[in-house]
């Protein structure tokens, strides 16, 4: 059994050589969310880039995920036109998923 662990900006600092000496064999990064309220604000994670760049340099193997608050399938478009933004020139080992855990908007 693979262990993977979900990354975002609430795990800033992280010793990614640390990680993987204990077992971990991949992480799924956040990077990016829709905010909350009328604005429907598209964000970029604070710290995707720089986990992103940490666990490649050591050597464990990573995919993303994106956190919609979607409430129309015109809107859901919106933001995989963004995930891509957020995704292009960047190799994955696991898959790109799309969190839809928001009963109260979906």
């Amino acid at each position: 059994m693979i262990k993977i662990i979900d990354v975002s900006e609430y795990q800033g600092a992280i010793d990614y050589a640390q990680v993987k000496a204990a077992g971990i064999g991949g992480a799924v990064l956040r990077c990016g969310y829709t905010g909350w309220g009328s604005s429907h604000s598209l964000n970029k994670d604070k710290c995707f880039d720089k986990h992103y760049a940490g666990f490649e340099a050591a050597g464990v193997p990573v995919g993303a995920y994106y956190y919609s608050t979607a409430d129309t399938v015109e809107f859901a478009r919106k933001e995989a036109a963004f995930v891509q933004s957020l995704l292009k020139g960047k190799q994955f080992e696991f898959p790109i998923y799309y969190d839809i855990e928001n009963n109260e908007r979906q």
